[in-house]
């Protein structure tokens, strides 16, 4: 059987998934060897929602599963302590959410969040199901990168927040397949998540990034930074490296959520949130540019 537990403020849904069998957690009752099965965690995505299962597959057809995806789910799977620590702060994190959103963001969010043992698909993932905007918390990622506490796990929503409130904000949502045009949006599309993040939770110094002098080494080299992401958005060169916490940047990860953030700031010192939330290409190569100068 499983437990399904709902908290619903105004028209913000906290969709809470987390399985307890005589005290211990679903996920590893399911898992006896503390090893993870392909068949089992199908059945389980698709005890949770049956169009979770074709999304989450796809989306990991990227990795080796073998070797990128496999040894993370089962060091999740034997670190029960941190998968406890994460089912308590999630629901501490969620506490009163819906009014902080309202207040920060001026309006509610429809939304279904899922704390979820997925296929490493990202420790937060601003996604839509049966047409529903849904934020997926994977499990296994948030131990990966020990996000576990209250403080990080708030911190990962809100970002994903920041995602769906600027998806609702456009709609209908934009996206492209060109290169330059891509790492643009994808910098102006992190980066409005980022600030959403920050503020929401009252903190604008990049503290969950910050990490081995993460912050100061980005603030000394924003000018070079910023001058190198334009132009290879200008000579359609991936940017990959500037995004993800398996990918570096001159021997960082996740530069491009400080460049994106620093360069909304940028934009708010003439624009208020929402006008840049509904920007369009030109409108933000004008502005990157402006940036850069």
């Amino acid at each position: 059987s499983r437990s399904v537990i709902y908290t619903i403020c105004h028209v913000l849904i906290i969709l809470y998934y987390w399985f307890v069998v005589n005290g211990n957690s679903y996920i590893i009752s399911m898992f006896p060897d503390n090893k993870f099965e392909m068949n089992i965690w199908r059945a389980y995505i698709t005890n949770i929602d049956p169009a979770m299962l074709g999304k989450i597959e796809s989306d990991a057809q990227r990795y080796d599963i073998h070797k990128q995806i496999v040894p993370i789910i089962n060091q999740a799977l034997i670190n029960t302590s941190k998968m406890e620590l994460s089912h308590n702060s999630f629901i501490s994190a969620t506490n009163g959410l819906s009014e902080k959103v309202a207040d920060q963001l001026g309006q509610e969010i429809d939304v279904e969040i899922m704390l979820y043992l997925g296929l490493c698909n990202g420790a937060g993932w601003a996604t839509t199901l049966g047409g529903k905007n849904v934020i997926l918390l994977g499990i296994e990622k948030i131990i990966e990168l020990d996000w576990c506490d209250e403080k990080s796990i708030s911190t990962l929503i809100y970002h994903e927040l920041g995602h769906i409130w600027h998806n609702s904000t456009r709609n209908p949502y934009y996206s492209t397949n060109v290169c330059g045009e891509k790492s643009l949006w994808q910098l102006y599309q992190e980066g409005i998540a980022m600030y959403c993040e920050q503020l929401l939770s009252d903190d604008f110094n990049y503290s969950q990034r910050d990490k081995n002098g993460w912050l100061d080494w980005c603030l000394e080299n924003e000018v070079s930074i910023k001058k190198d992401y334009w132009g290879r958005i200008r000579n359609s060169e991936s940017t990959q490296d500037f995004f993800g916490d398996w990918c570096e940047y001159l021997n960082y990860s996740d530069v491009g959520y400080f460049l994106g953030c620093q360069f909304v700031k940028f934009m708010l010192e003439k624009y208020t949130l929402k006008k840049i939330a509904i920007m369009n290409t030109t409108e933000l190569s004008i502005e990157f540019n402006n940036y850069v100068a």
